[in-house]
């Protein structure tokens, strides 16, 4: 029997959960242990009533609104889909709309159940004209201005037939691809990487700044029409197909599936459990509705789920192995970073022996301990992450694990500082973060040496061959034959890697400098906007901030890098050494109107990113700046231009419409 202390207890418990899930986006258990814990709770108040309080986990919708958005209540509620996990659990969902109907047999549509973020999208006289996220499904979000920037959702539907108001539901996600390169990029800026491509679309499409949601690349997909009272179309097979009619995005045709029967339900979810792996984009499982859209609103809801849907959820790809040890790891700008040392257990094809725990706050908060068994999985089946620990299986001699004090690598005493959760080494000439400063330096996207792994580095390092990365450009034959497995060839290709990065791209040398917060992205519009490293150099807080993608935090760190006379000192050596960084070549021509021309940006516009319109402009010429002056010559106005149109027609500054500029191009 439960007690409705334990009742109580539990539903704190899914309120904790709620929280990390969906406001901080950092969940501590896994999508299938919540969905245990909201069915127990499910179970007991259906067995217990009068327990029941409206403000029960079980009696909303989830999803928390963010602070930060104006919130707009749904013209039609944002439901949540019931989860089922089983063959007898999906039968049950059957027999109940058969029931519901009072007929024997129903056809139902199957399709892809994305993991990314619920929105809605209205559209009026063919324009989008608003979009929420779900919100607590009564009231969302308004993420109209973020969910613009998203290129696969059209400003404007297409066809023959637009209708004169449309409401669509749809989910925004993150490929792979990106999700793969962001995160690299996040680690090349020394920054905390993401757990999975779901987290990272949540805080991208919550950014404040939609300029910063734009260089985030998400993706969207449509599989619904709010309001199927009315619908354009019999079914939701076809609404798939009226959709893409319209523009919109939605699922590719092998991935929606007319079913009969349960059997043929499992047959959809089996070939695509199959093609899981090879999908550029995260799924948890398969969507099951009633075909036929007349019989939704028959069927209703329970308040808080349609019961003409259901979720089939595949199970996580997991393993339970052991811990053996955690090691710390000390990354290239000094953060220590904890790592579970596993005994090797195979995870979604691929064996896995070691896995982050992110920092000490992680650590605290799941109560990982060395000699625990722990379930693994693949964070976005990228990551492996610790989801949670078998406490039943606890050796009793256990203890709690905490961060050193001392840095493992060079012993100096670490700091914590309140701003960041991040434990740092203070040491510049700890020998674990030069040994990465050099590797980085090194690496594919950076200069690009080839045959210079971690290991070379490690060897160099440890025989005194190499202190810093200028050092590199002074190796002889006779210290690299001294490495163990460097023959005459390798000598020699190490060499010649070596002595051809000397000539490299501007944007690869100042990614290379491993200033914090500057990753590929940041270090190509730098090199675009500097031209050579002394001016970038020169550049101060205010003038780093004018430059489209660059905000505060990140031009503070590069003055502060340039600022270090030890940085300095090492740019200098790297130069001397022969190291001629080319910046990108702009054929500027200055026949033009927008020759010697100022510019600036405001607004969505429909056929350039910011980045191919300034390079238009500078091709011709101009320059484009981030605010607008009585120096400014021309505001080149997209759709919802902001302050920055208002102010242009105070100070009386020719606006160009995107037709006006082409025009002139």
């Amino acid at each position: 029997m439960v007690t409705k202390e334990e009742y109580r207890k539990l539903i704190q418990e899914v309120r904790k959960h709620d929280k990390h899930y969906y406001v901080e986006a950092k969940p501590l258990i896994s999508d299938y242990a919540y969905d245990q814990l909201l069915k127990k709770l499910e179970e007991i108040e259906k067995d217990h009533p009068e327990w029941v309080t409206p403000s029960s986990p079980t009696q909303r919708v989830l999803e928390s609104v963010t602070r930060g958005f104006s919130q707009v209540t749904h013209a039609i509620p944002m439901l949540s889909l019931a989860n089922t996990y089983s063959r007898d659990e999906l039968c049950d969902f059957v027999k109940r709309v058969h029931k519901l109907l009072g007929r024997e047999h129903a056809v139902f549509c199957a399709e892809l159940k994305m993991d990314g973020i619920a929105v809605t999208v209205r559209y009026k006289d063919g324009m989008l004209i608003q979009a929420l996220t779900r919100g607590d499904g009564k009231k969302g979000d308004d993420i109209t201005a973020n969910l613009r920037t998203i290129r696969a959702v059209p400003l404007e539907l297409t066809g023959s037939d637009v209708p004169e108001e449309l409401e669509v539901r749809g989910e925004v996600f993150m490929p792979h691809l990106v999700f793969q390169k962001l995160n690299k990029e996040k680690a090349d800026a020394g920054e905390e990487l993401w757990a999975n491509p779901r987290n990272a679309a949540a805080g991208s499409l919550k950014l404040l700044d939609p300029k910063e949601t734009a260089q985030r690349h998400l993706c969207a997909v449509f599989y619904g029409i709010a309001d199927d009272t009315n619908p354009p179309t019999e079914t939701q097979f076809e609404s798939h197909h009226y959709l893409e009619k319209l523009g919109l995005p939605t699922f590719a045709k092998h991935h929606r599936y007319r079913c009969s029967d349960v059997d043929e339900i499992l047959e959809f979810a089996d070939k695509i459990e199959k093609e899981r792996h090879k999908l550029p984009f995260d799924i948890d499982g398969i969507v099951v509705k009633v075909d036929e859209l007349k019989y939704h609103d028959q069927l209703g809801s329970t308040g808080k789920s349609p019961r003409w849907a259901v979720a089939y959820k595949f199970a996580p790809e997991q393993a339970i192995t052991r811990i053996h040890a955690i090691t710390v790891q000390v990354g290239r700008t000094g953060v220590l970073t904890p790592v579970a040392e596993l005994e090797p257990v195979l995870v979604a094809g691929s064996t896995i022996a070691r896995a982050t725990l992110h920092n000490q706050e992680e650590v605290e908060r799941k109560d990982i301990r060395v000699g625990d068994w722990v379930v693994i999985e693949k964070g976005g089946d990228v990551i492996p992450k610790v989801v949670e620990v078998d406490l039943k299986r606890r050796p009793k001699e256990s203890h709690p694990w905490h961060m050193p004090k001392t840095c493992p690598s060079c012993g100096t005493h670490v700091v914590h500082s309140k701003e960041e959760v991040a434990v740092r080494c203070p040491n510049r000439e700890c020998p674990e973060q030069c040994m990465r400063q050099i590797a980085f330096f090194a690496s594919k996207d950076a200069m690009d040496i080839d045959h210079l792994g971690e290991k070379v580095v490690e060897q160099l390092f440890t025989k005194g061959f190499v202190k810093t990365i200028s050092d590199l450009y002074q190796l002889t034959e006779e210290e690299l034959s001294q490495l163990e497995g460097f023959k005459e060839k390798s000598i020699r290709n190490l060499l010649t890697s070596i002595d051809k990065s000397r000539h490299v791209t501007l944007a690869r040398f100042i990614l290379a400098l491993g200033i914090k917060y500057v990753g590929e992205g940041t270090a190509e519009i730098l090199a675009a906007e500097a031209g050579d490293i002394d001016k970038l150099a020169q550049l101060t807080v205010d003038e780093l901030k004018q430059i489209e993608g660059v905000g505060g935090k990140i031009a503070q760190s590069i003055v502060d890098h340039f600022s270090d006379a030890a940085h300095m000192k090492q740019i200098h050596q790297l130069l001397k050494a022969g190291i001629t960084p080319v910046a990108p070549k702009l054929k500027r021509r200055t026949d033009h109107l927008f020759s010697g021309k100022s510019f600036v940006l405001t607004g969505a516009l429909k056929k350039y990113t910011r980045t191919e319109a300034t390079n238009l402009i500078k091709e011709r010429g101009g320059k484009v700046v981030g605010s607008v002056s009585q120096k400014t010559d021309y505001v080149l106005a997209g759709e919802d231009p902001g302050s920055k149109f208002d102010k242009a027609r105070e100070l009386n500054i020719k606006i160009l419409s995107e037709e006006e500029f082409e025009m002139h191009l």
